[in-house]
């Protein structure tokens, strides 16, 4: 029996930006694993390829937004601001993190991964050969479970809400591998031809009248 591909994942950490990162790759896995593209040898269509990358672009995203990245307003600046009547939350939105990098915040508390990532969700199966059928589409959603895992292995999930720079570049490479996957793969123009579509293994699907001829 193949390994679980969410083997290894840490289930009990506090940082708030890794979770929310896991939660859209969850939400993601869950509308490709739906996919009858995926069924067939020969690969996907444009439109699924672009949506794959658009989504992966999302995730790049918020991997940039969850990145250690301060800005240069002072804690006294800050602490004056916070007292300023006349402002509102868009004055203080920081279109370069998402994340508390400029203050010491509270120590936050472990938060548990909610999914079963046993594979008895049949929202979040494993990517078996019988479940998944395309080599390529079945190595790019077992790459997403390993960028999750990976996400949680990180020595940030211990802070509140970021991850180093230094983490996030290797994250952002893990998101890369899939992205090339797209343009090397994915799409009309690179579907494989296949001149046998019904496998031996298939054979058992088809109709077969054995009850004789017909009088």
């Amino acid at each position: 029996m193949a390994e679980n591909t969410f083997n290894g994942t840490q289930m009990d950490f506090p940082n708030d930006g890794i979770h929310f990162m896991l939660a859209e790759i969850i939400k993601f896995r869950k509308q490709l694993t739906v996919r009858q593209e995926f069924s067939s040898q020969s690969g996907w269509d444009n439109a699924l390829n672009a949506y794959m990358v658009e989504e992966l672009e999302k995730l790049a995203d918020t991997l940039e937004n969850i990145t250690y990245y301060p800005s240069d307003t002072p804690k006294e600046v800050l602490e004056l601001s916070a007292a300023d009547t006349t402002r509102s939350l868009s004055d203080d939105y920081d279109l370069r993190a998402l994340s508390y990098d400029n203050i010491v915040m509270p120590t936050g508390r472990p938060r548990r991964v909610v999914w079963d990532l046993t594979g008895n969700d049949e929202d979040i199966p494993q990517m078996t050969p019988d479940v998944c059928p395309n080599d390529t589409a079945r190595s790019f959603i077992t790459g997403l479970d390993e960028t999750f895992v990976e996400l949680t292995r990180l020595d940030s999930r211990h802070q509140p809400n970021m991850v180093t720079k230094y983490e996030s570049v290797m994250m952002r490479n893990k998101l890369g591998t899939l992205y090339t996957i797209c343009q090397r793969k994915g799409g009309e123009q690179n579907k494989s031809d296949i001149p046998v579509g019904t496998l031996p293994s298939q054979e058992s699907t088809t109709f077969s009248d054995s009850g004789g001829s017909v009088q």
